[in-house]
């Protein structure tokens, strides 16, 4: 069975050549539990979630996910973990007169100033072997220089080995804004997943992943990454979700319909609740079945 998240365990410190400052811990594995969010977001912030987040802002399923801080911008929203320095989730509200090319992409990335608890800095990442990866893709922002520079905060970034952000993830981004040219705009929720197979398993499991720690403020590497977009085609709403492993060994091409996943799964495996708006019978038809490829 799994069990919550707790703070990790010091295990034992890597020396990976250039992937200088990685930590290996272990964490307990996440259960699903259900824990209710407080309100008390103001009338601006509530008004930024209902345009980003796609029924409703995802919730904690459970506390022993550990302190977290949000923040509201107008081209995303996000819940940033103070314990692994990354975000749990970031939602974003794609049109298609948001793409293009005319904000010019300055890669400053920089510390969060609206977070005032433990966060990253850009020197966490700094031969780690990692890259800064973007959970609401600059591209995504392509139309709007401020709004694109926004996605530099550190709080929009998880580390991501170098094939995977660069060519296998960014094939699924690049997927997703052909989808909203497609169907004029789609609803994203993007983030990590810290899961290990074996505790699927009642034979295997034993409670405990393991994780790699970089930088001198402790920034969790995840073992996947999940994405959930979701569209109105010709009136009804659809969703399709992709969780994709955190490796190098990608080639092209990516056949990314390898790597869809129910929603329920992502839930189940990162302790949250996506969508905490949606009927019940909206539940059945977005969250409880693995999609067909679109085409």
């Amino acid at each position: 069975m799994r069990r919550t998240f707790l703070a990790p365990v010091w295990l034992i410190t890597l020396s990976l050549g250039c992937a200088s400052h990685q930590q290996l811990h272990t964490r307990p594995a996440i259960v699903t539990t259900h824990l209710a969010r407080e309100a008390g977001l103001t009338d601006a912030q509530k008004q930024q979630v209902a345009s980003l987040c796609f029924m409703g802002m995802p919730n904690k399923r459970d506390n022993t996910l550990g302190p977290s801080e949000f923040s509201f911008r107008d081209g995303y929203v996000l819940e940033h973990s103070s314990l692994d320095k990354i975000p749990f989730w970031v939602c974003e509200h794609v049109k298609k007169a948001h793409l293009g090319s005319d904000a010019e992409r300055s890669d400053r990335f920089k510390a969060d100033p609206d977070l005032h608890g433990p966060k990253s800095t850009p020197a966490d990442y700094e031969h780690s072997g990692y890259d800064k990866g973007h959970q609401e893709p600059a591209a995504d922002q392509g139309q709007n220089q401020v709004l694109q520079d926004q996605t530099f905060y550190m709080s929009n970034m998880a580390p991501q080995l170098p094939n995977f952000n660069r060519n296998a993830w960014k094939s699924l981004e690049t997927l997703t804004r052909t989808w909203v040219t497609q169907f004029s705009e789609a609803w994203v929720f993007t983030g990590p997943v810290f899961y290990d197979p074996k505790e699927d398993n009642p034979a295997t499991a034993d409670g405990t992943i393991s994780i790699l720690i970089i930088g001198p403020d402790g920034v969790a590497v995840p073992t996947h990454f999940y994405k959930i977009i979701i569209v109105k085609d010709h009136g009804d709403w659809k969703s399709i979700s992709f969780v994709m492993p955190n490796v190098k060994t990608y080639k092209s091409p990516y056949h990314l319909e390898q790597y869809i996943q129910s929603v329920d799964w992502i839930e189940q495996h990162t302790g949250l609740t996506f969508m905490p708006d949606l009927t019940a019978a909206q539940r059945i038809q977005l969250k409880h079945s693995k999609s067909p490829m679109w085409q």
